[in-house]
This record gives structure tokens, sequence and C-alpha cells, in this order.
């Protein structure tokens, strides 16, 4: 076969199993369904928030805008509820396989033609993780296109037209996820040098002038739409605080899984500071250029990653670079020039990323030593024999809605609980294990390290969740008030246990009509109970006792005839 037939076959086929193992792959994660009902109450006209609350500015609890207005379009043509999953699968499923064809054009590109096998995209082809993360429902796939993208757009001079198309592309990069905003400024530092080196400004110009329009005009709306020029996320998963011993456990144990690229990580700085090719003139392939910006992609964003302590998905913060080490073979093919070589390191590049070393805690989220887990594999774990933890949150999710319809609920969720909040349509849900959906819990102070990305919590914040925000159920089911009021907290759907922050009299009872199966104490009557006793109890122990009971009960239900039985105790 004549040689682009073999390299584009072979292309043509890692590109097929990418987007097959992908496809088969697909999940939504849990901070997917929080995009969901991002996108599902723009398109209902609410505007991009994630609660229906009149008294609540706006708050930027995504990080992938126009991966969020992406998700608004599939739900304006019809991929509403359950069908939006599909939507975001597909585009994620379908941008992990241009990620393939795209390495696959840029190792075609830098051999002038020559090269028999695409190294770069076999082994992105072959990078489980990367066909794992890209139809899980987020902006992952979508963001890695983007960035290889625009690496491609600096490894070559380009002139003014092409520049402006580089810029173009670096303000999609950094509106899709605010670690974007980095890659585009490597992109910058590309042309700038460029142009020092060749006195000539116009690339720089073309460059700057659309990432200014589009960015700064983002930025600005963001500004004035939310309050801040960052995201809440970043706030509540604590970026500003540095974790460098988080993010270099993060990076050691992905290249630990992942062994045979480590001796891939060595060549940009082996052939960065080595001699150029006598034949440089004709490629700049063939230069230190490829190799200078493939370290100025790679190494800002993997300080960033360790600044940052990684993420708690293994891999998510990763994947975006790994095209990039990737393609290091392919370059470096191009200056050993033995025919023979990519044939050997191809299948050896393939079946060491298939032979990849996963660490035995990394599908185990509880007992997990180092905060950071295989999310897929905890999501499609078994409730039962017949359903998956996503099926049940889907079950509960669809059964609150019913339940909850027309009423004013307000729920305090954990992470794992946004497709329960999602599919509920409940007006008003507050993200509390890191406080991504609220201004408050993420603007807290961070008093100790923790799960990366988890650190905030609302425990310190309970009085602002039940008095200030009306929060009446909470489905951590960890909690626990210390108090006397604890073993009458629990309340039982007959789909899901939550527990109750507050006592709500009315709602509970509009609940409990529409499904008589519901069960939770009878507070009023435990009240009675107490009450019957109260001259025998030690006035302190009653003091503390019905400060307890005004923050779950007295303070939000109208009964003074109780409240006063208390107090002509405690005169």
């Amino acid at each position: 076969m004549p040689r682009p037939a073999v390299f584009w076959t072979i292309a043509c086929l890692a590109a097929g199993a990418a987007v097959a193992q992908a496809w088969w792959l697909r999940w939504s994660c849990d901070d997917a369904y929080i995009t969901f009902r991002y996108a599902q109450h723009f398109v209902q006209g609410h505007g991009l928030v994630f609660n229906r609350d009149p008294a609540e500015a706006p708050v930027e609890g995504y990080s992938n805008f126009l991966w969020t207005l992406w998700c608004a379009l599939g739900m304006a043509l019809g991929f509403t509820q359950d069908r939006i999953e599909l939507w975001s699968n597909f585009w994620g499923t379908a941008a992990h396989g241009a990620t393939v064809v795209l390495l696959a054009g840029v190792g075609w590109r830098a051999s002038r033609g020559r090269a028999t096998v695409p190294l770069a995209a076999c082994g992105y082809a072959a990078l489980h993780h990367a066909a794992s993360l890209a139809p899980a429902g987020l902006e992952t796939a979508w963001f890695v296109w983007l960035v290889l993208w625009l690496c491609r757009c600096c490894l070559e001079p380009r002139c003014p037209r092409k520049a402006a198309s580089a810029g173009c592309v670096a303000a999609l990069a950094a509106m899709t996820r605010p670690d974007g905003a980095l890659v585009a400024a490597s992109a910058g530092l590309c042309f700038l040098v460029d142009a020092l080196r060749t006195r000539k400004v116009g690339a720089v110009a073309a460059y700057t002038a659309p990432l200014v329009l589009l960015f700064g005009s983002y930025l600005l709306w963001r500004h004035d739409y939310y309050g801040f020029w960052l995201p809440n996320t970043f706030y509540a998963k604590s970026a500003g605080e540095p974790y460098p011993g988080q993010g270099l456990r993060y990076v050691v144990e992905f290249l630990r899984c992942y062994w045979v690229l480590v001796p891939v990580l060595v060549l940009p700085w082996l052939w960065s500071v080595r001699a150029p090719d006598p034949l440089a003139p004709l490629s700049p392939y063939l230069g230190r250029r490829p190799w200078l910006v493939l370290l100025a992609f790679t190494v800002p964003y993997l300080l960033f990653v360790l600044w940052v302590g990684g993420d708690f998905m293994f891999g998510r913060f990763l994947v975006p670079i790994a095209p990039l080490w990737l393609l290091a073979l392919d370059f470096a093919c191009l200056r050993w020039r033995w025919r023979g070589l990519p044939w050997l390191l191809g299948p050896g590049l393939v079946l060491g990323l298939l032979l990849r070393h996963e660490p035995p805690w990394l599908g185990d989220y509880l007992h997990n030593p180092y905060g950071f887990t295989d999310n897929r594999a905890i999501s499609v774990a078994p409730l039962t024999p017949e359903l998956t933890r996503i099926d049940g949150s889907r079950m509960a999710g669809q059964y609150l809605r019913w339940l909850c319809a027309g009423l004013d609920v307000r729920l305090a969720i954990m992470g794992s609980h946004a497709n329960l909040a999602y599919r509920s349509e409940v007006p008003v849900a507050i993200e509390c294990s890191t406080g991504l959906t609220d201004v408050r819990l993420a603007h807290q102070e961070l008093s100790r390290r923790g799960r990366i990305g988890h650190e905030k919590g609302y425990r310190s914040a309970l009085h602002y969740l039940t008095h200030e925000r009306g929060v009446q159920i909470s489905f951590d089911l960890d909690y626990r008030s210390g108090d006397l009021t604890d073993a009458w907290r629990d309340l039982q759907f007959p789909v899901i246990p939550a527990r109750l922050l507050r006592w709500d009299g009315a709602l509970l009872a509009a609940l409990r009509a529409r499904d008589p199966n519901i069960a939770c104490a009878d507070v009023p009557a435990r009240i009675d109970e107490y009450l019957a006793g109260i001259q025998n109890r030690d006035r302190e122990q009653v003091r503390t006792d019905y400060a307890a009971l005004c923050r779950f009960y007295f303070d939000h239900n109208d009964d003074p005839a109780r409240r006063a039985a208390f107090e002509a105790v405690l005169k």
C-alpha cells in the first residue's frame, strides 16, 4: 500500500477504536448534572442559574460556560431529562475521536507526508481514562481537542490571518474551562517569541485581538451577571490555596498508572537543548521549535496542576496535555529517521498504555488514601443486582419531582446528589459538600486540607442554611447535630433516606398527604413527651435542649404554647 494509505488507514482504525471504546464506556458523572440543571433553567427562561429563588443572586456553580450553552442547545432541540445525557455523551465521544484524527494530522504534517504510523494518535486512542472521561457528560474531551488545536496553531510560524484564527481557538478554550486561560497564555508566549525573533508584531496583534474581544467580553458579562471575575467553583474548590503535595501525588499516581509515558516526557527536554537537525531550514519540525512549544504548553499547565492539588477525578486534569506528550514520539521519529522504528514504537506504546497499572483503591471512594478516584467505577457500581448508583439517583430524582411538584422544597445535597437535584426540579438545592452552588459556603475560610475540592463543607454554616436559605431536608446522612434532636431528624422516603435540617410541619404534612409511606418522627408529640417530665430534668440540660429545639423547631414553627412551657421552667 502507498505510504499515505497505510498512515491514514491506521489513523482511521485508531479513531474508530477510540470512538467505540468511549461510547461503550459512556456514563454521566455527578458534576454533569450541575451543568444540566443550569442548562435546563436557561432554556426555561430563568437564566444561567442553579436555583429558581428570586431572593438569590445568580451563582456561577459551573466551570464550563460554552459546554453549558451547548447542553442548553441540546435541550432546546428536544434533548431533555434523560435524553440530554445522550447528547453530552455523543459530543464528548465525537470530540474524543476528533482529537485522535487531529493528532494524526499533526504527525502527518510534521513528517511532510513521510510518516507511516501515527504514534500519538494510536497512543491517545489507547489511553483508557481519556476514553472514560470523554463521554462523562462534561467538557473534558471538547477542551482536550481545543488545547491540541491551539498547540497545532503554534507549531509553525503563522501569518496574521492564521494567528487570528488561533486567537479565536484560544478564546473558545478559555471560555470552555477556566484553565483554558493558562493555555491561551502559553500560545500567546509562543507568538510573542516569534515576534521578538522576527521583529514583526502583526501575528501577535492578530492573535490578541479576537482573544481580547471574545474572552474579554465574556469576562465583563460574567462579572456583571455573577459579581465575580472567577467562577464560584474556583473559591469552592480552594484553588487559591496551594496544595503541591497533593498535586505531586496526583501526577505521580497517573504516571505510575501509565508508566510507559515516563520516558516520553524526557524527549521534549532532550531535543530542546540538542543542536537542530541540519535540515531544519526545510521544516520547523526539525528544529527546536516543536519541542519548545510542547514545553510552553505542558510545563505551565503541569505546574498549575501541582499548585491546585490536581482534582478529585483521577487523570481529569492531566488528560488535556497527554496528547502533547504523545506528540513528542512523532516528532522524535523525524530526527531518528529509522524507518522500522515507528513499527516498533507503535505496538509497544499501545500495549504499554493498555497494560496500565491502576491503584487498587482507585474505585473505592470511602477507603481512599489520597482523595482522588475513578468516578466512573464508583458511579456505575451496583446498588442492587439490577441498579447502578446512577440508576438509583435517577429513580430518586423522578420520585421527588412527582412528590415535590409545586411545593417550596429546599434541599441540601452533596456532590453525588446532583443527579437527584437535576431530576427533582425542586426550586432550591444547595450543594453543600463543596459549596459549588452557593457563594457563602464557597467563600468560607479553609480550616484544613483534605479531599481535594471537598474541603469547605457546611457544618459551620447551619444557621445560614436553615434560617437564611430555609433549607429543610439534607441528603447528608452523616450529619449529626449532637443534641436532643438527633434522633428526630431521620426522614425516610420510599426510595432514598434523608435527614431534616429543620422541622417544617406544613411541608411534611403536604408531602405525607401525597405519599403516606414517608416516615419521620412526630416532633410535636416528642416535645410533649419531653415536657411531661420536664420538672424532673436538670435545669441546665433543659436550657441546652431548649436551645437545640429552637434551632430545629421553634424558630421555624409558630407554637407559642409549647414555647411558653419551656420558658416557664427556665425563668
